[in-house]
């Protein structure tokens, strides 16, 4: 009885120590904002990803280090999370004209890589689509 007692709390502590494979350092790659790193942690029951160096063409759309990118990350299915992404539009000077978030949808892939869709719904191969390594 012991042996089985002991058992199962091994198991709930290990499964308990598990991190979900979303949280630390990704980078964005292949497009015009390649070069950008967030940073993604852990905020209450959800998670949030920080900018850290904001790159290519998100440096003229107001995009500064510490932003939060993402926010209201939750896991919907494995390697499968919904939240919402920055966005920020500037005017003809670099003026920041609006800031909202948009639902996203994100992918880890087989291959490490992290396919977030914008404008998507749900699991469906549409709308615009960024890709990102970890490198932490």
């Amino acid at each position: 009885m012991r042996r089985i007692i002991f058992t199962v709390l091994f198991l709930l502590f290990l499964f308990g120590c598990v991190e979900d494979p979303i949280i630390g350092q990704w980078e964005r790659f292949g497009d015009d904002a390649e070069g950008t790193i967030v940073q993604v942690e852990v905020v209450g029951k959800m998670y949030h990803g920080k900018l850290i160096k904001p790159a290519g063409i998100l440096n003229y759309l107001g995009f500064a280090e510490n932003d939060i990118k993402w926010r209201d990350i939750e896991p919907v299915g494995t390697n499968k999370w919904k939240g919402k992404d920055l966005i920020k539009k500037v005017d003809m000077d670099g003026n920041i004209t609006s800031i909202e978030y948009k639902d996203v949808y994100f992918t880890l892939q087989s291959d490490g890589i992290l396919v977030i869709r914008k404008f998507a719904k749900e699991s469906k191969l549409f709308g615009e689509v960024q890709k990102w390594r970890r490198i932490q």
